[in-house]
């Protein structure tokens, strides 16, 4: 394929954090900037909506709130993992009447990174939230690993204040470098990669049950996302690795429920960071994009019986993509951090 190149900003300085956003008539497009900065929101045409919020940033995941088309949850003031992180939280923004929004603390949590929301089957909400580390006296200080945190969501999250945190509990220690999260479309598991591995996690189906926690494999991993990329009635995993690492690879499960390489990209990109997989224009594939060297975006893809990657751009250094369908096109949302732009890329014949 071919792809089409529409910047709709050039002026967001470090440009981190994707999330969708439906206000109960359109979807659009919220961006959250790594460093000091706004959670602005886009159109799905690229034109500029609002901003929900012109500081503190630190922004490292965006998450609606499934049922409400008037509140997201992001995190805030993560820094970087380098003693930037001290002051982390999750914070709720709520759309008032007036069209503002109201920002208030949810939880604190100190290094905070990546977080999602999951649901049973009865149809209750669990926040599932990770801490990369749980201190820092220095740079690159990894001494300290990180946790895993869950717990029950209320039907009003903006009652949660700095001084009335939402209750979590500890699910899972010694979780060091934990970058990796996706969750299912269904919200009913979410994948965790850190250096201990991949994880599996599905909330409890009553008030009685635990969380239950699954290993898919031990290799340390970064980021990862999943979609059935050779269309064989099985998802594969596609994972960065190690953290913020310089390989891809594509998990296949075998028929003993394990997940064994299937394929390993032979090029080595470095600085692995932005990952989304599912159908892009009726083809299962991943997007992928690396911060250093190149700095390109590319898309996998399973053909012909192998694994294939086409380039989409090259030296804008993204951290996160998504896809959307705009209209009667799917296409590709990027933020790429290291030139401070964020663009679309609609694919093409």
């Amino acid at each position: 394929m071919k792809y089409e190149k529409k910047v709709i900003s050039r002026d967001l300085p470090k440009c981190y954090a994707i999330g969708m956003f439906n206000d109960g008539s359109t979807n659009s497009i919220l961006i959250g900037v790594e460093k000091k900065g706004p959670i602005v929101r886009f159109a799905l045409d690229g034109s500029l909506i609002d901003t929900p919020v012109s500081g503190p940033g630190g922004v490292m995941t965006l998450v609606q709130v499934p049922g409400r088309t008037d509140q997201f949850l992001s995190t805030t003031e993560f820094y970087s993992p380098n003693c930037g992180g001290d002051h982390a939280r999750i914070s709720s923004y709520t759309k008032q009447p007036d069209g503002s929004w109201k920002c208030a603390t949810l939880v604190n949590m100190p290094y905070v990174h990546r977080f999602g929301i999951l649901k049973n089957t009865s149809g209750n909400l669990f926040l599932l939230a990770c801490t990369i580390k749980s201190a820092c006296e220095y740079k690159n200080d990894w001494r300290f690993p990180g946790k895993i945190f869950g717990g029950k969501l209320s039907h009003h999250l903006e009652e949660f204040t700095s001084k009335h945190s939402l209750p979590l509990k500890v699910l899972k220690e010694q979780q060091l470098k934990n970058h990796g999260f996706y969750t299912a479309p269904d919200r009913s598991y979410a994948l965790i990669g850190t250096n201990e591995g991949c994880f599996k996690f599905e909330p409890p189906e009553s008030d009685l049950d635990s969380w239950k926690i699954k290993k898919l494999f031990s290799e340390q991993v970064s980021d990862i996302s999943v979609t059935d990329f050779d269309n064989d009635g099985q998802n594969e995993i596609i994972s960065i690795s190690p953290f913020h690492g310089n390989t891809l690879t594509i998990w296949h499960k075998d028929r003993e429920g394990l997940f064994t390489k299937q394929w390993v990209d032979p090029q080595k990109r470095e600085f692995l960071h932005a990952i989304w997989a599912g159908v892009l224009c009726g083809q299962p594939c991943a997007i992928v994009g690396h911060r250093k060297g190149d700095r390109d975006l590319i898309r996998v893809f399973f053909d012909d019986g192998d694994f294939h990657i086409e380039k989409i751009d090259h030296d804008r250094g993204p951290t996160n993509c998504w896809v959307f369908s705009g209209g009667n096109l799917d296409k590709i949302v990027a933020a790429n951090r290291e030139t401070d732009e964020v663009a679309f890329y609609t694919p093409y014949n």
